[in-house]
């Protein structure tokens, strides 16, 4: 796929638009490594990504995310009875999955992140210790019965050394389970979902992909099963001390699906551009509804500018903020009451229905188009 310039954290929130304009960027450049069925960026570079306590990628604001998230947490304590027990979060943001499976089962929970910024509303929870830092395979003495690391594996440029550290850290823990979520990168390329695409990904896992990768590093592997729409794969796994075994082979060429992907990518972004002319020229209002990574890509890849004039979000943590590359301010969806849009962009269609409850709430009716 052709090279694109992209903000390199597109979920840092900036202060201003000067700083929102100038954040730094990165090339991105997607390429199928066929043995493996991974997708990579091969432009990647480690050394200029930051993720501190501005980096805010949570979206449990939606309700239907949280029905989700609710329902996986759920499923999981369920399954593997986590009632009074450890569970360890690598990659748990400002905690709230975490805090999820604590509550569910009276359990105890170790969280690591840098970007982890305690709640000041929040009461101190006894149970949990969160450690504003990344994870390492040194960085626990305790034992935990579940591991979890969610959206986190597709941020790593080495996922195999990552998986052996955790497996070796798991190693002696007796029936220990390890639960992975990343996107799926299947379904991003058959529904032509490009603004998935974003620079802190350098990797993006197919389902035989994440199965080939945890058992090389030595899990066994009880399932992987796309999730939330089947926009993402969630794996779990336990230490293997047997024969390590290949994963199977996808019933799919992948190099053909690639290769449309990278067709639609260019199409759908010549269509967009187009269609910002054409707001322009009507005189339209447009604004983009939810100030995420996918919105981030769609905003700096079809290099918007006065055509749609604002973001707004659900997260309260956004308000006031602006988005990386392109400047626009982030304000809460309520703001649109003042000055009510002809179009409401979003990036994916998934919530479609939750936003469009919400402006009918609101007595908007503008015309939402998924970008």
């Amino acid at each position: 796929m052709s090279s694109h310039s992209l903000p390199t954290q597109s979920c840092t929130l900036w202060p201003s638009r000067q700083a929102a304009v100038s954040c730094p960027r990165g090339e991105m450049s997607l390429a199928l490594c066929e043995d493996c069925g991974l997708l990579l960026n091969t432009t990647f570079d480690a050394n200029i990504l930051t993720y501190d306590a501005e980096y805010e990628n949570a979206l449990h604001y939606s309700p239907l995310f949280r029905g989700y998230s609710t329902q996986l947490a759920v499923d999981l304590v369920e399954r593997y009875d986590l009632r009074h027990k450890t569970v360890l979060e690598i990659g748990c943001g400002k905690g709230d999955f975490l805090k999820l499976l604590v509550d569910l089962g009276d359990n105890r929970g170790i969280g690591f992140d840098p970007a982890y910024e305690r709640d000041p509303d929040e009461p101190t929870d006894d149970r949990i210790t969160f450690a504003k830092d990344y994870y390492t395979h040194t960085s626990v003495d305790t034992e935990a019965d579940l591991v979890i690391a969610r959206q986190l594996l597709e941020h790593i440029e080495d996922p195999l050394e990552f998986l052996q550290g955790i497996r070796g850290t798991m190693a002696d823990w007796e029936d220990a389970v390890l639960v992975v979520e990343v996107p799926n990168a299947l379904d991003m390329l058959q529904r032509l979902d490009i603004w998935n695409v974003i620079y802190e990904h350098p990797i993006y896992f197919t389902p035989q992909a994440l199965e080939s990768a945890l058992r090389s590093s030595g899990f066994a592997v009880h399932a992987v099963r796309p999730a939330f729409e089947d926009q993402y794969l969630v794996a779990e796994a336990s230490v293997d001390d047997h024969t390590i075994a290949a994963a199977e082979d996808l019933a799919i060429d992948l190099q053909e699906v690639v290769e449309r992907f990278a067709t639609g990518y260019a199409d759908r972004v010549k269509r967009w551009r187009a269609r910002l002319d054409d707001i322009r020229e009507l005189g339209q209002r447009a604004v983009l509804w939810g100030a995420g990574a996918r919105g981030n890509t769609f905003l700096n890849v079809v290099e918007t500018g006065s055509e749609i004039s604002m973001a707004v979000d659900i997260s309260p943590r956004k308000w006031g903020k602006h988005m990386a590359g392109t400047g626009q301010p982030i304000r809460n969806p309520e703001a649109l009451r003042e000055n009510p849009p002809d179009v409401v962009v979003i990036a994916n269609e998934v919530y479609r229905d939750e936003i469009s409850a919400r402006l009918n709430e609101m007595g908007i009716a503008a015309e939402i188009v998924v970008a």
